[in-house]
C-alpha cells in the first residue's frame, strides 16, 4: 500500500494528521499518514478538548471514547494550594449551556490520539504508516512525487499524490519542503514537562482539580501540576530557561523524584517518573498556509503558548476546514481556487488564538505573585480574573470568517466576547445548534457532513424546488432541511421564506431572509461563487 499513489499524503500522525485522515475518509477521499514514531504519543502533551473540537469528534463517533479517558465534568479549573491538603482558592468551572451537542472535556493528548488512531484503523480510505520518515517531495504540473523511508526495513518508498498536508507539529520539516517560512517572534521560555506516577487520590483537589498550583516557599514561584486522570498520573511543568535550556545538567531520576516530593510536600510519597519532554513557549504563525499543492495545519502552521488550550483544538478545526475543500476539488465539484480559502479563513483564526493565548500568558505573573503573598483578598481578585482563562465558549464557538468560501451579506459583525457565545446564522459563522428531537440525540449540526446543505424556513417549498434544479445543473448533492420554526430559534434570522447555505464543516456560506425573483438562478450563482467554480 505504501508505494501506491494516493490523493492526499499527510506528514505527521499526531491528533491533527489523524483528524485530517478521518475527515477525508468521511468525504470518500483516500489518504496516507506518515508518522516517524512507532505509535501514538506516550506523553500527555496538550490537555483539554473544547466544545468545537468535541462536536467534530462526536461526528466522528469517538466523543464518548475520548470523554471516558478524561477528568469529571467541572474539572476545568485552577486550584491554588498551600500544600495538597490546604486549598486557597479555585477558579469556577465554565457554566454548562445548550450552545452545542458536546461539552468540553479535560482530557490529555495521548487519549485523543489513541481514539483517533482507533477510528482511522476502521476506515479503508485512511492508511497510517508508523515508523515512516518523510524524506522529501517534488511538485510538478500534475501532482507531487513523495519519498519516504520505512524505518523498520530501511526501504525507500515513492508515490504520487495530488496534495500534501504538513501536520508535523513544530518540526518544520513539511514547511521546509513546502517552501513556507514563519514570522520571527522571540521565544518566551523553555519548559520541562515531567510526567510521573504518584497516588494522590486521597486528596480532594486531586480528584476534580484540572491544574494544581502548589506554593513551595517564599522565594520560588508556585509549580503547576496538570491532572491527567484524577488519581495517579500527573504532569509537572517548570521553566528551565528563556531561549534555551539553561540548566547546568538535567536532574537525575532520583533528584527529580526528590524535587517532586518537595513540590508536593510529601517526603515519603512513592513516585515513579514515566518520561520527560521539553518545549518552547512561543508564537509562530506561518506566513502562508498554502504553497501550490502543499498545505500546513495544526502546529506546523501555527504555534502559540498553551495558555487557554487553543493549540490542539485549533489544529483539529484546521483539519475539518481543509478536508471538505480538498474533497470537493478532487471530486471536481469545486474550482481549484476554493483551496485558497483555507488560508483566508484559518490564518486569521491562528492570529486570534495566538492573541488569546498571550493575554492568558501575561496574566500569570500577577497570579503567581498573589499566590505567593497568601493575601486572601489579593488571591480572590486574581482568581476572578483567571476565570477568563477557563471560560472561552465565546471565542471557541463564536468565531467569524470574514473572507473565504462564503458570501458576506453586509450585516453587522457580532461583537467579540471571548467568554459568552451568541448563536448566529450570519455567513462565516458556525450555524446554530438546535436539537431536532425531544431526546436530544439529533442536532442541526448533524446535517452538515459531506455536502452543502440548504436550510430553509417553514414556507420553503420554493427553495426545495430551486435546490433540486441547482443540484442537477451543477452535478452536486444539495439536500434541503426545513427548520419549521426558524423565526423562533435563537440566532436564526432566515425567517419563514428565507434560506441559508451551510458548508460541510457547519459554517454558513450564504443566507437570505426573503424570496428573490428567481430562487433557482440565485442559488446556482451563489453555489458557483462559494465553490469558486
Amino acid at each position: 500500500m505504501a508505494s501506491k499513489n494516493v490523493p492526499v499524503t499527510i506528514i505527521g500522525g499526531g491528533p491533527v494528521g489523524l483528524a485530517l485522515a478521518l475527515s477525508l475518509a468521511r468525504q470518500g477521499v483516500r489518504s496516507r499518514v506518515l508518522e516517524i514514531s512507532e505509535t501514538t504519543t506516550t506523553h500527555p502533551k496538550a490537555r483539554g478538548v473544547w466544545a468545537r473540537a468535541m462536536e467534530i469528534f462526536r461526528q466522528f463517533g469517538i466523543e464518548d471514547r475520548i470523554r471516558s479517558g478524561g477528568l469529571p465534568d467541572g474539572s476545568d479549573n485552577f486550584v491554588l494550594l498551600d500544600g495538597l491538603d490546604h486549598e486557597l482558592a479555585r477558579t469556577e468551572a465554565e457554566p454548562r449551556n445548550d450552545h452545542g451537542p458536546a461539552r468540553k472535556s479535560i482530557v490529555s493528548q495521548d487519549v485523543v490520539e489513541e481514539s483517533l488512531a482507533w477510528a482511522v484503523a476502521g476506515q479503508p480510505n485512511a492508511e497510517v504508516c508508523w515508523r515512516t520518515e518523510f524524506i522529501g517531495a517534488v511538485e510538478d504540473e500534475s501532482g507531487v512525487v513523495i519519498q519516504a523511508r520505512d524505518l523498520k526495513t530501511g526501504e525507500i518508498l515513492s508515490w504520487r499524490s495530488d496534495f500534501v498536508v504538513g501536520c508535523d507539529g513544530g518540526a518544520g520539516v513539511a514547511a521546509k519542503a513546502a517552501g513556507i517560512e514563519y514570522e520571527r517572534v522571540p521565544i518566551q521560555a523553555v519548559m520541562l514537562n515531567t510526567y510521573f506516577k504518584a497516588d494522590l487520590s486521597s486528596y480532594p483537589c486531586a480528584r476534580d482539580g484540572g491544574v494544581l498550583v502548589n506554593r513551595i516557599d517564599d522565594e520560588r514561584d508556585p509549580i503547576h501540576i496538570l491532572n491527567t486522570n484524577g488519581a495517579d498520573r500527573w504532569l509537572m511543568l517548570r521553566p528551565i530557561g528563556r531561549e534555551k535550556d539553561e540548566r547546568e545538567r538535567p536532574m537525575t531520576e532520583d533528584e527529580t523524584v526528590s524535587f517532586i516530593r518537595t513540590v508536593l510536600r510529601a517526603p515519603h510519597l512513592p513516585i515513579a517518573v514515566i518520561n520527560e519532554s521539553t518545549w518552547r513557549v512561543t508564537r509562530r504563525v506561518a506566513l502562508k498556509f498554502r504553497n501550490g499543492r502543499f498545505f500546513l495545519a495544526g502546529d506546523a502552521a501555527h504555534r502559540f503558548p498553551p495558555n487557554g488550550g487553543h493549540g490542539m483544538n485549533s489544529g483539529i478545526e484546521d483539519a475539518h476546514n481543509l478536508a471538505w475543500k480538498l474533497a470537493f476539488v478532487l471530486r471536481g465539484e469545486a474550482g481549484p481556487a476554493l483551496l485558497d480559502t483555507y488560508e483566508a479563513e484559518r490564518q486569521p483564526r491562528a492570529f486570534a488564538n495566538a492573541e488569546m493565548a498571550f493575554k492568558n500568558y501575561a496574566r500569570y505573573p500577577y497570579v503567581r505573585a498573589a499566590h505567593k503573598s497568601l493575601d486572601p483578598d489579593r488571591i480572590a481578585f486574581w482568581i476572578k480574573d483567571l476565570n477568563n482563562h477557563i471560560h472561552s465558549s465565546g471565542h471557541v464557538l463564536g468565531f467569524v470568517y470574514d473572507d473565504g468560501a462564503l458570501i458576506a451579506d453586509g450585516t453587522t459583525r457580532p461583537p467579540e466576547s471571548p467568554r459568552f457565545y451568541e448563536p448566529t446564522d450570519r455567513p462565516g459563522s458556525r450555524f446554530p445548534h438546535i436539537w431536532l428531537d425531544d431526546a436530544h440525540t439529533r442536532t442541526t449540526l448533524d446535517l452538515f457532513d459531506d455536502s452543502l446543505v440548504l436550510v430553509v424556513g417553514a414556507d420553503g417549498e420554493v427553495w426545495r424546488r430551486a435546490a433540486a434544479t441547482a443540484a442537477e445543473s451543477l452535478s452536486i448533492k444539495l439536500p434541503v432541511f426545513a427548520l419549521e420554526d426558524a423565526g423562533l430559534r435563537e440566532g436564526v434570522h432566515i425567517g419563514p421564506r428565507g434560506a441559508a447555505l451551510v458548508r460541510p464543516d457547519g459554517v454558513t456560506a450564504w443566507r437570505i431572509g426573503w424570496l428573490p425573483a428567481d430562487p433557482a438562478v440565485e442559488l446556482e450563482q451563489v453555489i458557483n461563487t462559494v465553490l469558486r467554480r
